[in-house]
């Protein structure tokens, strides 16, 4: 096996599905333009309402750490309270679903038309929307066009003995399998990526649903890390919001860790695809955290302002 040839093209498509994704969610933003902070801002008046307007956001922006960083901005200015946005943040979880779903879509045929399409809307197109538009069919072709690039460079590594050995360790601990998600997710800094991947070894038959959907979760705790780090130099709020994200879906990994049989069984009802076992099984975990844990909004928040509290009352962080 030659090995450098193929982590490069691993990279490659890694780096391309990324900025396909980061283009695609640029492109939807820009579109949005300023109404989705006026709609944050003046709608949410309840952290029911929050995360129906986070999981249709996240959806649309492809980017819950987007949301994120929109939320804690308006939590900071005081123009949204923290529990109204513990509400968009557990929402913001939901929708992000909707990227593995597409992952899982046969479109790889298509791949030329949406790239040929978005191309050419781009250069005849220079005014909004359309020049936007232009760029998310181009984006969501590169974003695909990666994903292949990944499958196709995943291939030769699962038959290797190193990445054997590693499965055959980490299969079975749920401990290890949690890590294992939680550092791919870290150091790619995209839990759609590492979902990506998941995916891809799972289309393989290298590791079976057992093995992959601890890994799955791990990816839910490690999206929080980035967020968990880039608050530490922060506002109280930032912290305050981080933990919540991060709070939510341990608690939801560990609710779900002893069921995983049960949610293997349940997906399987839905489509034999272990594929689409997957991103069903991120779907029913979102939705079910969600259901469960939104009506317990103001105990996230107190939790959160009690290992957090605000310097300018005068409290000690």
């Amino acid at each position: 096996m030659h090995t450098i040839p193929i982590i490069l093209n691993l990279l490659c498509g890694l780096l391309i599905f990324l900025y396909g994704m980061r283009q695609m969610s640029h492109a939807l933003k820009s579109l949005a333009g300023d109404k989705l902070k006026t709609i944050f801002k003046t709608t949410i008046t309840s952290p029911y309402k929050g995360a129906l307007l986070g999981a249709i956001f996240t959806a649309l922006v492809q980017s819950s750490s987007a949301i994120t960083v929109l939320v804690v901005g308006l939590v900071d200015s005081g123009l949204m309270s923290l529990l109204q946005a513990t509400g968009v943040i557990m929402g913001a979880n939901l929708g992000t679903t909707v990227t593995t779903q597409l992952i899982t879509l046969n479109l790889t045929d298509f791949i030329p038309y949406f790239i040929c399409v978005g191309t050419c809307i781009i250069v005849c197109f220079k005014k909004r929307p359309f020049h936007q538009i232009g760029y998310f069919l181009f984006s969501f072709g590169l974003l695909f066009l990666g994903l292949q690039m990944v499958k196709t460079a995943m291939s030769p590594i699962v038959e290797s003995t190193l990445f054997q050995q590693l499965i055959f360790n980490v299969q079975g601990n749920l401990i290890l399998c949690l890590l294992l998600g939680m550092s791919i997710t870290f150091l790619i800094q995209s839990s759609s990526a590492s979902t990506a991947i998941l995916i891809s070894l799972v289309s393989t038959g290298a590791i079976s649903l057992y093995t992959a959907i601890p890994i799955l979760f791990g990816h839910e705790i490690g999206t929080c890390m980035t967020a968990i780090l880039s608050s530490l130099g922060g506002n109280t709020a930032g912290k305050q919001a981080a933990l919540i994200h991060f709070t939510f879906n341990l608690v939801g990994t560990l609710l779900f860790l002893p069921f995983i049989s049960l949610l293997i069984d349940f997906t399987a009802t839905f489509s034999p695809s272990p594929e689409r076992q997957i991103a069903n099984a991120q779907l029913v975990f979102n939705l079910v955290t969600v259901l469960l844990f939104l009506p317990f909004s103001k105990y996230f928040v107190k939790f959160a302002t009690t290992i957090f509290k605000d310097r300018k009352k005068g409290v000690r962080l």
